[in-house]
């Protein structure tokens, strides 16, 4: 009998170390469908600030000098955020078609096709783009990550995979928290000075003119006493990017789910429609 218990332990821990290295697939493919979820969602977030830029700069330019050099100034300003953002909607697709791969190596998919693949994106991702006003995200910030993957929890592929793309991935997810926060303060910058006009030319001057004040007035009004709805959704967003950070970390780690951060970016993309809708008529009340 006694000699019959180390063998039932080598047993025991056979069965639970397979039961671990079980999970690390279902657990890789759950990060890569909540990356692909991640990516889509903060490229809806940068098209929807976008537009929204355009749409209230277009709004402030009646309002500003009407002058060559007003009109040129502030195309050219916007020509440059539209760059910027085309520069990080492809960055975007680069970790989106990442996560894409990883989850067929989750899955098992151990082709040449695949890792071949997924080593030219972590190639791609070690190339972040120079995007101009974005604070340059030191790779030091997240050096040493490798060491952080449980190696007996990840099978030999998915294991070897986490190693090499660690730290890039970690980079890159850093990187659009940066983005996002340049983001809030440009926008936050260029409409305060939006509302400041807007309240001069919708608000005062007809107040302080004893104008008839009709639903125009106080619909413009009440527009500015509210937060703006694209501040909130960056702000949104950027928690988001935090969470996929230590999303990511759990997972080399071997740990973690992912049902609330999916749930997350599903609110912030019913957010995203929510306002969407409101934006038409959110510049020009009648």
């Amino acid at each position: 009998m006694l000699q019959s218990i180390p063998r039932i332990a080598v047993c025991i821990a056979l069965v639970l170390t397979a039961a671990c290295a079980s999970k690390t697939p279902s657990q890789a493919e759950g990060l890569a469908t909540t990356g692909k979820q991640y990516t889509t969602t903060l490229k809806k977030v940068n098209s929807f600030a976008l537009d929204h830029t355009l749409e209230f700069t277009a709004g402030l330019l009646p309002n500003l000098p009407r002058d060559n050099t007003t009109l040129l100034t502030q195309t050219q300003a916007m020509q440059q955020r539209a760059e910027l953002l085309q520069a990080t909607s492809n960055y975007l697709d680069t970790q989106a078609l990442y996560f894409a791969e990883l989850s067929a190596l989750a899955k098992g998919d151990t082709g040449t096709g695949t890792t071949r693949a997924l080593r030219k994106l972590v190639e791609a991702l070690n190339k972040a783009p120079d995007v101009g006003g974005i604070p340059r995200v030191s790779k030091e910030a997240v050096a040493g990550l490798a060491g952080h993957v449980a190696s007996w929890k990840h099978s030999a592929q998915v294991r070897e995979e986490l190693i090499r793309s660690a730290e890039p991935v970690a980079h890159a997810l850093l990187l659009n928290q940066h983005i996002l926060q340049e983001q809030i303060q440009w926008i936050t910058q260029r409409e305060e000075l939006a509302r400041q006009v807007e309240y001069r030319e919708k608000v005062l001057k007809p107040f302080v003119e004893d104008k008839k004040l009709g639903e125009t007035w106080k619909n413009a009004w009440m527009k500015h006493i509210k937060q703006v709805p694209t501040i909130e959704l960056l702000e949104q967003a950027k928690a988001a990017s935090i969470d996929m950070q230590q999303a990511w970390v759990n997972v080399l780690r071997g740990e973690g789910s992912f049902e609330h951060l999916q749930g997350v970016f599903d609110q912030l993309n019913s957010n995203i429609q929510a306002a969407n809708k409101r934006e038409p008529n959110t510049h020009d009340p009648k």
